[in-house]
Formats: structure tokens, C-alpha cells, sequence
């Protein structure tokens, strides 16, 4: 039972870092049916930022050092969508594409030479002392700064769903999401919300890197797996669902993480896109997706 308590708690850590990804690709789909495939390089844009503040001010503690890289990541995600996606967004859905896979090709290459190629990983400033109560009454061997991995993680999905159903900007993003040619109509700045919607998306990806990046490590390429996986996890949930991406994130680091701890390494992924098959055989609009109905 301790081995199981263990591994659930390696995939929740795991699963939250989807889940940061994961909302990103769920929101920016939701309000403008737009698959952002370079999300999963602006997460690794997100764990250099942090790697370059923690480097460069040694001094800056992590609760100061996360937000700063999640602002600044949030201005780069506003500054791709004014330069590269807003003139494209009546074009063929073909281009957009081609524009998304384009814009994650640039963000690659460009911290490969200007930060360098190397898999590097985040100066531990989380603690990392086992936490003694988990131990002592369950025998799960989990250290601190896993265990705050998932809270904080666990905290930005709470402020997240506050600030889509609680706020005005929440309530302005709900209704571009339901019919975006009309807000506009009711004085409703369209664009202002999609801008809105990339920098929340963006500072929530950031927040995934840095974590992924202080558990494990970070490379230039590692948002092509991750984001692929995130992407999953948002389709199996239901992509333009909130509390969607977060339960698949959830559901498909579990089956991540047991897989590997009990089966094989090797059947990971073979696992992972399986579940999505089958979900979808199920659910094609996925667990908590809505269908989308057209008026003929």
C-alpha cells in the first residue's frame, strides 16, 4: 500500500503539470477554436525564463521568482497571438496550423542558441525534506517540495476557475466562447479578451515549466513530448473545458506513472494514446466536453 500511496502522489505532481498545460490548450480552443501546437514551447519558454531568474539573481526567492517568469512568459504568449495569429484568424484553418507548428519551431530554436542545448535543471529552491507525517502514517517516502508542486498547482486551477466564472473578463470570455461574432456587438472588446485569454494561458504554462523544471529537468525540445501530452490530456477531459483538462491531466498521468511503475517503461506511451482511443470511442467529445451543434 505505501508503493501505491508513493505512486499516486508522482502522478499527482505529474498530472499538475499537464494540467497547467493543459488549460492553456483548453481555453485558447474554447474562445477561438484555435489548436495552439507552440503552447508546449511556450511551457519551455516558461522553465528558462525561471532557470535564467534563478541564475542570474541568485538572491530572488522562488514565491518572487515564479510570478516574475509567469508575467513575463504571459507577455510573450500576448506578443506571439499579435504577431502571428490575429491577422489569421478568419483564414483556412490549414495556415493557422502551419503558423502554430512554425511559431514552436522559432521558440525552440531560439533558446537553443541563445541559452544553449544542454538539459539543464532548476536550482532546488523548494524544500525537499521528506514530509515527516506522510511518512510516519502512510510510508510514502514524499518530499516537500512535491508536495507544494501540487498545492500551488492545485491553487492556480482554483484562481483560474474563480476568475472564469466569477469575474467580468471571466464572463466576457465565456460569452466569445459562445458566440464571438455577437460580443463584439454588445461592446465587448474582442480582442482585448483573446489577448486576455494567451497571457492566462501563457502564465499558467510558465508555472508548469518551472515546476517540471525544478522535479525533473528542462531542455529546448521538451515542450514537443509534453505538450503533445498535455494536448491528450485536454482532449480526453474535453478541450474548451476547464475542469476537463484538469481530470484528464490527472487521469492520464496516472495511467502514466502506474504503467512505468508496474508494467514497463516502454508501454508508456503505447498506454497513453491507447486510453485516448478508447475515451474517445466512448466520449468523442471527450469525458467532459460538450458536442458542438451547428443550425441547418
Amino acid at each position: 500500500m505505501d508503493t501505491v500511496i508513493q505512486q499516486l502522489f508522482n502522478a499527482a505532481q505529474l498530472g499538475a503539470v499537464y494540467a497547467l498545460i493543459a488549460l492553456g490548450y483548453s481555453m485558447v480552443y474554447g474562445i477561438i477554436r484555435l489548436i495552439n501546437f507552440a503552447h508546449g514551447d511556450i511551457f519551455m519558454l516558461g522553465g528558462f525564463i525561471g532557470l535564467l531568474l534563478t541564475t542570474h539573481f541568485g538572491w530572488m526567492p522562488f514565491f518572487l521568482m515564479m510570478p516574475l517568469a509567469m508575467l513575463l512568459t504571459a507577455m510573450a504568449g500576448v506578443a506571439i497571438e499579435r504577431v502571428a495569429y490575429r491577422r489569421l484568424r478568419h483564414a483556412q484553418r490549414m495556415s493557422v496550423v502551419i503558423t502554430t507548428l512554425g511559431v514552436g519551431i522559432f521558440l525552440e530554436n531560439l533558446v537553443r542558441l541563445t541559452v544553449g542545448p544542454e538539459t539543464r535543471q532548476l536550482p532546488a529552491r523548494l524544500p525537499t525534506a521528506p514530509v515527516l507525517w506522510l511518512q510516519e502514517n502512510l510510508g510514502a517516502f514524499v518530499t516537500w517540495d512535491k508536495l507544494l508542486i501540487i498545492l500551488i498547482s492545485l491553487a492556480l486551477m482554483a484562481v483560474l476557475w474563480l476568475v472564469i466564472n466569477k469575474t467580468l473578463v471571466g464572463t466576457a470570455m465565456r460569452a466569445v466562447a459562445d458566440n464571438k461574432d455577437v460580443v463584439p456587438l454588445m461592446g465587448v472588446n474582442l480582442n482585448l479578451i483573446i489577448a486576455a485569454t494567451f497571457a492566462i494561458g501563457s502564465a499558467l504554462a510558465a508555472a508548469g515549466g518551472i515546476f517540471y523544471g525544478q522535479a525533473y529537468s528542462i531542455d529546448p525540445y521538451m515542450g514537443i513530448d509534453l505538450g503533445w501530452k498535455a494536448f491528450i490530456a485536454a482532449v480526453i477531459g474535453g478541450i474548451g473545458s476547464i475542469e476537463g483538462a484538469v481530470l484528464g491531466s490527472f487521469l492520464l498521468a496516472g495511467v502514466e506513472v502506474l504503467t512505468v511503475a508496474y508494467l514497463s517503461s516502454n508501454l508508456k506511451n503505447g498506454i497513453a494514446f491507447g486510453l485516448l482511443i478508447l475515451l474517445l470511442l466512448i466520449w468523442p467529445s471527450g469525458i467532459m466536453g460538450k458536442p458542438i451543434l451547428k443550425k441547418v
